[in-house]
């Protein structure tokens, strides 16, 4: 029997202003040296703490590979892969040791790699992909999340992707801020992003088209 975060899908994409942002599968070993660039990126290193030779990257990610309750997905825009997000079940996770979980909570961690992809304005769209793509292939009712709670600027953009703050959590490396995003607030609001996503992928799949024959 699958494992609620091996429900998830290998692949999933979504569509805002005709931009793609996509999420697929970790393939190990071949993205073992994106990651490894990624982990030593100086913007990277103060959160993650993953600044380690290939090799410990290796026995890091196969023991999360390994692990039922992860799914380890690369982040893309338009064909580009720019980042890395961990999506894992809440109450199994460490975090359920703070917090009085539901069995179905999801959760994720973000990090963008490539510079390239600074300045664009994806962190709210690629936070939507995130939720529909746990929403709409789980029976999760919330997403909860745990960052530090001196980060001020991500503060201020969950919230407004309506994540709603609970409390703080006293964590061994940090000091947490304890984040729910209910369904059906994030549908209130964002909903009609997804219909305006699978509008655009139908009208240009080339499946979809009626061939003139003369």
């Amino acid at each position: 029997m699958k494992t609620l975060s091996q429900q998830l899908p290998d692949f999933y994409e979504y569509y805002e202003n005709e931009t793609q942002f996509y999420l697929r599968q970790v393939q190990y070993p071949q993205d073992l040296a994106l990651l490894h660039k990624w982990m030593h990126e100086p913007h990277v290193i103060p959160q993650w703490q993953l600044n380690k030779s290939e090799i410990d990257l290796a026995v890091y990610f196969e023991k999360m590979l390994a692990d039922d309750h992860h799914r380890l997905l690369i982040v893309g825009v338009d064909g580009q892969d720019v980042g890395y997000t961990e999506i894992y079940e809440g109450k199994r996770d460490r975090l359920g040791r703070y917090y009085d979980g539901d069995a179905l909570d999801l959760g994720w961690h973000l990090l963008f790699g490539e510079k390239s992809a600074f300045g664009k304005g994806y962190l709210r769209p690629v936070m939507r992909l995130l939720g529909f793509y746990i929403f709409e292939n789980a029976p999760s009712e919330k997403i909860v999340g745990e960052p530090d709670h001196t980060v001020k600027p991500y503060a201020a953009v969950v919230e407004e992707m309506c994540y709603e703050a609970q409390r703080l959590i006293p964590m061994p490396e940090k000091t947490a801020m304890l984040y729910y995003c209910f369904k059906h607030k994030f549908y209130e609001k964002f909903g009609g992003y997804l219909t305006h996503s699978t509008a655009f992928m139908q009208n240009h799949n080339p499946l979809n088209r009626t061939e003139e024959f003369t």
